[in-house]
């Protein structure tokens, strides 16, 4: 818990991590203001909140090899694995406050525009959406963890965490169409069912897909791509009980759920078998 509390406040009082979430939570709040649908601002969480996600993670182990505060730290009598317990723990910490004033900008934008009282049904949905969006965003900072645990410099970790939400969240639709143009031979103005079950199919590896499910019943949020909605419009769509929708996007909540502790399992490994 002492590497926990260290962690956290590091991050929470960090210069950069202090002006990037300013400047995602205040984008939040404008956007809110002139958005037409909820989609579109699930797309800002979905598309760039991920980037908090990194800052956390990219530095959290070689930030401390490099400094050789890790070989101090070691000679004391602390195990491996309460350090990268510890320090995933102060990661969880931050992303819970970096969702919940989200939520907070959320809930007092809808509730002062239209003037509705809050009701229990629209809370609950709003506490599924902020644990999806918990686990969607450790997925990155969990990513992060395992590049800083691997690679051999802060840069090398941060540049690898940016190009890979590049390609997962902001430029996927348009690399997911080129790919399925080149599986089928078809094109999308083509509008045949092969080619959407095709790109469909290619669109699960990403947890933007996963996200953009659950939270509102799309296919994508990245820009430049093709969605199709659903009929249900996931977890905020008050038409159907929560029963059902767990039942309904079961694929979706796994993965959103397995994948972060699938990366922590990694990076643990990794931790435990490095030569430090």
């Amino acid at each position: 818990m002492t590497i926990a509390k260290k962690e956290f406040s590091d991050k929470l009082y960090e210069r950069s991590s202090l002006i990037l979430m300013a400047i995602f939570i205040g984008t939040l709040f404008v956007y809110i203001q002139y958005a037409s649908t909820f989609s579109d601002v699930v797309q800002i969480i979905g598309v760039f909140f991920p980037l908090m996600g990194i800052a956390l993670g990219y530095d959290a182990i070689i930030a401390e090899k490099n400094s050789k505060s890790l070989n101090v730290l070691m000679t004391h009598p602390v195990y491996r694995d309460n350090v990268i317990i510890g320090k995933y723990i102060g990661i969880c910490l931050n992303l819970f406050c970096i969702v919940f004033f989200s939520l907070m900008v959320i809930m007092a934008s809808d509730f002062l525009i239209s003037g509705k009282v809050a009701q229990l049904e629209s809370i609950t949905r709003l506490f599924f959406f902020g644990f999806f969006t918990f686990c969607y965003l450790l997925i990155f900072a969990s990513f992060g963890v395992v590049t800083s645990i691997i690679l051999k410099s802060e840069i090398a970790s941060l540049t690898l965490g940016v190009v890979t939400w590049i390609n997962l969240c902001f430029a996927l639709g348009p690399t997911i169409i080129m790919l399925t143009s080149i599986i089928t031979g078809e094109s999308m103005f083509d509008s045949t069912d092969k080619f959407f079950s095709t790109g469909y199919l290619l669109f699960s590896i990403s947890p933007i897909h996963h996200f953009a499910e659950v939270t509102v019943g799309l296919q994508d949020l990245s820009y430049g791509t093709f969605n199709v909605a659903k009929e249900i419009n996931g977890f905020l769509d008050t038409r159907y009980t929560i029963s059902y929708l767990l039942n309904y996007y079961w694929q979706n909540v796994l993965f959103l759920i397995a994948l972060p502790i699938i990366l922590i399992i990694g990076s643990y490994i990794s931790f435990m078998r490095e030569d430090i």
